[in-house]
């Protein structure tokens, strides 16, 4: 267990400074690679994982048409609603040797550089994609998946896992996952760049499903990409849109509503180190300068979307601390663990910017016992 996981928990009952930006924007790219993909003379590193800013600098290094390229040309050249051009930063591109195991190459990789969101494969082998998945809700990432037959990954919805969305494709090696990740890396889940539902993808054709299919996917929470026109029959997909449909994850959660959680819990947990790099005073004057600090945060979920404005007529978020010795209802008196631990307790509540609906959470900020003496200087309260 990490320092940080020390440092901070959060229980949702629903689902300045250092920044998330470029954690959100980076995907992770999982790929067995083979001296065909790689272009002649070049040697793919040691540590098994290379960061690319571009699809000019992948194709320096891999073959076009080798999948890792393939992944890549989609990933690098999307565009979401609101923007020209794709909003990722890096591609990390991962390898996963013949000795691996999907955990043990992920571990790896995010050993060697953890800074990413989301995780994609060349994989369409049900067992690896299922081990992608168990991967990414065991260590909080999110990963998109292409899905060739729709029971193959009942499981993930048995399991409610929330960190893996499906999309269906027929041909295993169209790049559909990875356009997808593409499209949502800005970080502002609340709005519509954060949407899979209706989104439109670029060098990605749209495929035709019978009524039953699309029963089946809907049943196992998968999504599908194909035109919607209001009329039917040949010939008439020009008075349509190509749309992805689908917006649950796996395990049924909103897949907006599952990010913006993330989103929130991560930038909640920065905040916390922030907070303590302040040495603060185990007290009320630590309690008011948590409370400001939070509440800034939340204005910038509102900018972000995440939550719901405040005006007139509505109220986006509420916070209050817990008394560190003040009254009856106090931490010194009514958890002698905590207070012994010098643990600041947090609590309120807000409205999600996705169906406005409110979402109550307890906030923890949690020192190790060990990290006391150091964080607030070792003075005794």
């Amino acid at each position: 267990m990490s320092v940080y996981d020390d440092l901070i928990s959060i229980l949702f009952k629903l689902p300045d400074g250092r920044n998330l930006e470029e954690y959100f924007k980076n995907i992770l790219l999982l790929a067995s690679l083979s001296s065909e993909d790689l272009k002649t003379g070049v040697t793919f590193p040691a540590s098994g994982v290379k960061k690319y800013a571009s699809y000019d600098e992948v194709a320096e290094d891999f073959e076009a048409d080798s999948q890792v390229a393939v992944e890549a040309y989609a990933i690098f050249n999307q565009k979401n609603n609101s923007q020209t051009t794709s909003q990722v930063k890096y591609l990390i591109v991962a390898e996963k040797d013949e000795n691996d195991t999907v955990e043990e190459a992920l571990d790896k990789a995010k050993a060697v550089d953890g800074k990413f969101a989301k995780v994609v494969t060349t994989s369409r082998d049900a067992a690896d994609l299922l081990d992608v998945a168990h991967w990414c809700q065991v260590n909080d990432r999110f990963c998109d998946l292409v899905v060739t037959n729709v029971t193959s990954l009942s499981s993930l919805k048995t399991n409610l896992n929330n960190h893996a969305y499906g999309i269906f494709r027929t041909n295993a090696n169209e790049p559909i996952a990875s356009a997808l990740a593409s499209t949502s890396t800005c970080g502002k889940f609340g709005s519509k760049e954060g949407s899979a539902q209706f989104t439109q993808l670029i060098g990605i054709s749209p495929e035709n499903y019978t009524g039953e299919e699309i029963s089946d996917m809907k049943a196992y929470n998968v999504a599908f990409y194909t035109n919607v026109s209001a009329v039917d029959g040949g010939q008439t997909s020009d008075l349509g849109y190509n749309w992805l449909i689908g917006s649950k994850m796996f395990g049924g959660e909103l897949r907006q509503r599952e990010m913006i959680k993330h989103y929130i819990k991560k930038s909640m947990g920065l905040m916390s180190l922030e907070f303590f790099n302040k040495k603060p005073m185990y007290d009320e004057t630590g309690n008011n300068l948590l409370l400001t600090m939070a509440q800034k945060r939340f204005r910038s979920f509102q900018e972000y979307n995440l939550v719901i404005p405040t005006t007139s007529e509505q109220i986006g978020y509420e916070l209050n601390v817990v008394p560190v010795r003040t009254g009856a209802n106090s931490i010194m008196n009514t958890d002698t663990e905590a207070y012994t631990a010098k643990r600041f307790k947090l609590y309120g509540y807000y409205y999600d910017a996705i169906v406005g609906e409110k979402v109550d959470f307890t906030f923890t900020v949690d020192p190790s016992e060990e990290e006391v003496s150091q964080i607030l200087g070792g003075g005794e309260v």
